[in-house]
């Protein structure tokens, strides 16, 4: 078992956070997304760009994958999920409603206690959109016009963490969150 799935392609910037914070992880090609032969995974990390046909293929894989993305948070995975860097995006592959709107900018954010936004590293982070969560989804971090930036949903025995922010997240949260989770298949 790996800590964490990273989905989409081998980056050295990933490989080195994980390193870093010893933890383990695996790197899974969208095309390999439904084998019955991959391990179980704490937390399932969805990139920016992942809905972008120029940056990624992830897109379809997660759409074919909706029920798996389901158990696996259910089940108490985590799935982390950042922009997907296309104008407006619905995340009708996730199994709680969820919308995205692209508008890229360094946003001014008010801490929060909700432990999950331990994910950024500074108080001023570059976001490429804002989110509009459904039914499920808490706001945890919003943006200077008190748009979510920043979500969090509980699901089964899991989470799902969605964020415009387009940096890498925290060490903090990556213990954080590998602290929370429960080993589930993808």
């Amino acid at each position: 078992m790996s800590d964490i799935a990273l989905i989409g392609e081998r980056t050295f910037l990933f490989e080195k956070l994980f390193q870093d914070l010893g933890v383990s992880f695996q790197f899974l090609a969208p095309g390999v997304l439904g084998s019955p032969f991959l391990p179980q995974y704490r937390m399932v990390m969805i990139p920016t760009g992942f809905a972008n046909p120029e940056y990624s293929k992830t897109l379809p894989a997660l759409q074919r994958m909706k029920s798996n993305v389901s158990d696996f948070v259910k089940r108490g995975g985590v799935i982390t999920v950042f922009g997907p860097l296309v104008p407006e995006h619905d995340y009708e592959w996730l199994p709680l409603p969820l919308k995205y709107i692209c508008e890229m900018g360094t946003q001014n954010v008010v801490a929060s206690d909700v432990e999950c936004s331990c994910l950024l590293c500074t108080q001023t982070p570059e976001c490429d959109g804002y989110l509009l969560p459904g039914e499920g989804f808490e706001t945890v971090l919003k943006d200077a016009k008190d748009r979510a930036i920043l979500v969090m949903a509980k699901f089964g025995e899991g989470l799902i963490v969605a964020t415009s922010v387009h940096e890498f997240p925290a060490a903090e949260y990556i213990k954080w969150t590998l602290g929370r989770a429960r080993p589930a298949k993808l």
